[in-house]
């Protein structure tokens, strides 16, 4: 399709309106950013050292950077996690590219980034590091919230889930416990590895200890590939939701016939599509509302914020929800993902703060939009941009790296 017209498409009976340009309505606000220059860019490194476990493999360290843009005298903030097992990571190397975007213009800056994207030059872990920095940087100039400037209505706090990333059921509980003493044990994710005993062992323990109340949430990263029949799929996560599973992410590696199947065979079982809907200017395209009943929007996979504020509308047009997922963030993204979830309703949001994994950056902020409340919600106390501030020189002093492009 072509990116640059778009007309009215019809979706699960409802006629949408499309972006007719996707770069006028990502710029619509610019009457007071139009000619505010991009001065400055800088880089932090930021190495976490936590071991996290996947069916694929096990993170033994992963990297993060955060980025800050500054013009207009005010300073965009932005997370991407770059990479894993690679504490020796070169920003420099990484961010050559970022260099034509010093001195431009804001406006015409965001639409580099958006055209680079769209057009398959840059990946989605550049892209949305860079457009949710400068989006930041632009409600800031405006002095307007920029999910009330992309015309977000929501407001009402979404609950964060907690992830536990762990194989040994003792380090299951261990991290449980966690979630109980920081607020977030009503909604729980529990990474799974394709190995049946081993989940239901977990999912069980989990179940016992979290108690009726908790929604738990699978995610096998298609863990269960090697089931190739659908009805045995089918009564494998029947068996799980049995064991305490409410919901489960991407069991395999499912086309859209296959996921429709699945969600009509499993009973009371949630599925959540999730790499199926990236990035989300492909996966506008072809949503079906039959494929689960939520859908992952999963950060550093979805590219486009236009596209998925659209993608949202449409999701909850078909009343389903909608999940704001994690890259396993743990800095500048968090609040950003967190203002996306409420502003467009999403059932709930895992782009949490992480202090127990690393809290550097925390240890920085000194103001921020976002809080959890005693119901384990995230609330929003809306300022401009996504209203985050930083000490800047306490970050460059706590991070493995800097640099300024």
């Amino acid at each position: 399709m072509n990116h640059s017209r778009r007309k009215f498409i019809k979706r699960s009976g409802i006629a949408l309106p499309m972006l007719i340009s996707p770069n006028l309505i990502s710029c619509s606000s610019f009457t007071s950013t139009k000619e505010v220059k991009i001065d400055e860019i800088n880089l932090f490194l930021i190495n976490v050292t936590k071991e996290r476990n996947f069916s694929y493999g096990v993170w033994k360290n992963r990297q993060h950077i955060m980025i800050n843009i500054k013009g207009g005298n005010q300073i965009g903030w932005g997370e991407t996690k770059v990479s894993s097992n690679q504490p020796d990571f070169d920003m420099s190397a990484w961010s050559g590219q970022f260099k034509k975007l010093k001195g431009m213009m804001l406006g015409e800056a965001i639409e580099e980034v958006r055209n680079q994207f769209l057009a398959g030059n840059w990946k989605p872990i550049v892209t949305e590091g860079l457009l949710m920095t400068l989006y930041d940087l632009m409600g800031k100039i405006e002095n307007k919230p920029t999910v009330k400037i992309w015309g977000l209505t929501g407001e009402a706090p979404v609950p964060g889930i907690f992830c536990i990333l762990e194989k040994e059921e003792t380090m299951v509980i261990k991290q449980a416990q966690i979630a109980v003493d920081q607020n977030m044990h009503r909604y729980v994710k529990i990474k799974m590895f394709g190995d049946f005993e081993l989940d239901k062992k977990n999912i069980s323990a989990l179940r016992k200890f979290l108690g009726p109340d908790s929604f738990i949430v699978g995610d096998p990263n298609q863990g269960y590939d090697h089931v190739k029949d659908l009805q045995e799929l089918s009564e494998i996560m029947i068996a799980l939701n049995e064991a305490g599973m409410d919901g489960v992410e991407d069991p395999s590696n499912l086309s859209k016939e296959d996921l429709i199947y699945l969600q009509a065979h499993v009973g009371k079982l949630s599925i959540i599509p999730d790499k199926i809907m990236r990035p989300a200017s492909k996966s506008i395209n072809y949503f079906d509302d039959r494929m689960g009943n939520y859908f992952n929007l999963h950060p550093n996979c979805m590219g486009t914020f236009t596209e998925i504020n659209e993608i949202s509308k449409v999701i909850r047009a078909s009343n389903k929800g909608i999940m704001i997922g994690d890259s396993s963030l743990i800095g500048a993204a968090c609040t950003f993902w967190q203002q996306i979830a409420v502003g467009n309703q999403a059932s709930w949001v895992e782009a949490m703060e992480k202090p127990q994994e690393q809290d550097s950056f925390l240890k920085c902020i000194e103001q921020k939009a976002t809080s959890l409340n005693e119901e384990g919600k995230v609330e929003v106390d809306f300022k401009p941009g996504f209203g985050l501030k930083v000490n800047e020189k306490k970050l460059i002093s706590l991070a493995d790296a800097y640099l300024k492009i």
